[in-house]
């Protein structure tokens, strides 16, 4: 009689006779996202521009931080990256489209159905529209048009029922592509610091968005607060008065600020996840006061 010998079996098979699970495609990643979405429909949903003209002063860090806030709170929340650098869509570990993707700029300018665009992060709740590198002429496009003002809107308007806040990322620029994703929005948290050419780009942002409005002929914009970055303290005297001047602007609000945590942050930042989500079982001063902004703006109601 012969004896004969069975191949050895590898990996799931020979830990349990399963084999490995089959990779999700492009278009059922898209389906399913676009299932959780319509499951749950949103009534109101609210957008806002995270914005200040002037580059550096944490627009994207608060963008992150307050989606992550709003999601404690159990609100779904899209993070919509609209700067070409694509920090917010790497900031939670999202894939940037490829050249042959279906990009934010395609869909702005053809007027396409933006969901298959949409992104699942590590946070529940917390969904990301990514941007992409295409976006750095979209501005030109835009202009090209003749209704480039409004076509962001049309995108958005696509989104409101499925979230129940989209915060909009806005790169630091004066142009036609941060127009139209103002007139997108329903209001605007402006990011500062302490920093004299900060307090100039704070009046040029005002200045900007009642430009957008006149043009697109709303009067409904409401810009709810400005929030003050990176705060050192013991301040030197003219930086004083600086912080003294954003805590009493005559026309803005202020909701708070953020002193230099740039450990937190960045460690959390390196998992994908805002301060809130991280080390959850610590909570971390640096987390209490996105909480306390979010309390101030009112976008959430104080636990």
């Amino acid at each position: 009689m012969t004896e004969t010998t069975a191949a050895p079996t590898i990996g799931a098979q020979a830990a349990g006779g399963t084999p490995p699970p089959k990779k999700e495609t492009e278009q059922e990643r898209q389906d399913r996202i676009r299932a959780v979405l319509e499951q749950h429909r949103r009534e109101q949903c609210r957008v806002l521009a995270m914005c200040n003209q002037k580059g550096g002063v944490g627009k994207t860090t608060t963008t992150i931080q307050l989606a992550g806030t709003l999601a404690e709170y159990g609100r779904r929340v899209l993070v919509l990256d609209g700067d070409p650098q694509r920090n917010a869509t790497t900031g939670f570990r999202v894939r940037p489209p490829g050249p042959n993707d279906l990009t934010q700029a395609k869909v702005v300018l053809d007027a396409l159905d933006p969901l298959p665009l949409i992104r699942e992060t590590n946070v529940p709740g917390i969904y990301v529209l990514p941007a992409s590198i295409d976006m750095s002429g979209l501005s030109t496009a835009l202009r090209d048009t003749g209704t480039g003002l409004r076509l962001y809107r049309i995108m958005v308007d696509k989104l409101r029922p499925f979230f129940d806040d989209i915060l909009f990322d806005q790169r630091p620029a004066l142009d036609m592509d941060t127009d139209s994703q103002l007139v997108a929005c329903d209001g605007a948290i402006i990011m500062t610091d302490v920093d004299e050419w900060s307090m100039e780009g704070l009046k040029m942002q005002l200045a900007q968005q009642s430009r957008a409005m006149r043009r697109a002929e709303r009067d409904d914009f409401d810009v709810i607060g400005l929030i003050i970055g990176r705060v050192q303290k013991p301040m030197g005297k003219f930086d004083a008065e600086v912080y003294k001047l954003l805590q009493s602007h005559p026309r803005v609000r202020c909701l708070g600020e953020i002193p230099v945590r740039a450990a937190d942050l960045k460690e959390a930042r390196n998992k994908g996840l805002p301060v809130t989500h991280y080390k959850k079982t610590a909570r971390t001063d640096t987390a209490e006061f996105f909480r306390g902004i979010a309390v101030n703006a009112g976008l959430v109601k104080a636990a």
